[in-house]
């Protein structure tokens, strides 16, 4: 539509110059009046047609944003389900181990895990993890942390201006979540690096939510 209004203009002027030549000549002019007009049609023609165009564009652009900004916030609200989801479980298996951990060291009787008594911590918490994998608490974290991780991405391919604080406060979560999820997946340090890096983490998430 834009090329047909230039196209326009330039019959338009063409035009023009045959009126001036046949108006200085005195000759008639019906031909150039024919031609301004064609001109004048094409330029009014394209102009508009290129108004529709743009405006339909802004049209869809708005539908499309509308729609984005519905489902970002359809799934803004589940980042706080997951992430709690996650934040419970790891909450329970991280002070579990904590707790495995201090009375494998410090109980004179050791711990009992599934009916097995330990006093070496390292193989107390192997133990607890293997009853925390075959009764599917760490299967259930995951997948909690898969559709969190999920859930983020959603986000990520549905924001628009309005809601970068919130895609940023999402992030976060995400990632303090993770943090959560690998302390507990894989205990280190000593029992005191442990179970403070336990209660950082809970705490952090816990502010996130």
């Amino acid at each position: 539509m834009f090329i047909l209004c230039i196209l326009g203009i330039i019959v338009l002027v063409v035009g023009a110059i045959f009126f001036f030549i046949d108006y200085a000549k005195g000759g008639a002019k019906k031909v150039s009046y024919i031609i301004m007009a064609v001109g004048l049609v094409l330029a009014a023609g394209g102009y508009f047609g290129n108004q529709y165009e743009i405006h339909q564009a802004q049209v869809r652009q708005a539908k499309i944003k509308q729609q984005k900004e519905k489902t970002f916030a359809d799934n803004y609200s589940n980042i706080r389900y997951y992430a709690l989801e996650v934040g419970t479980s790891a909450e329970k298996i991280g002070n579990k181990y904590v707790d495995v951990w201090h009375d494998a060291i410090w109980e004179d009787s050791g711990v009992t895990i599934d009916g097995k008594t330990y006093t070496d911590f390292n193989k107390a918490i192997q133990a607890q993890y293997n009853v925390y994998t075959n009764n599917g608490t760490i299967d259930d974290m995951d997948a909690n942390l898969a559709s969190l991780e999920s859930t983020y991405k959603k986000l990520t391919n549905n924001v628009t201006a309005k809601n970068t604080e919130k895609l940023a406060k999402a992030k976060k979560t995400v990632t303090d979540a993770k943090a959560f999820v690998n302390t507990v997946e894989d205990p280190s340090g000593n029992y005191g690096t442990f179970s403070n890096k336990v209660s950082e983490n809970d705490s952090t998430l816990g502010n996130d939510l």
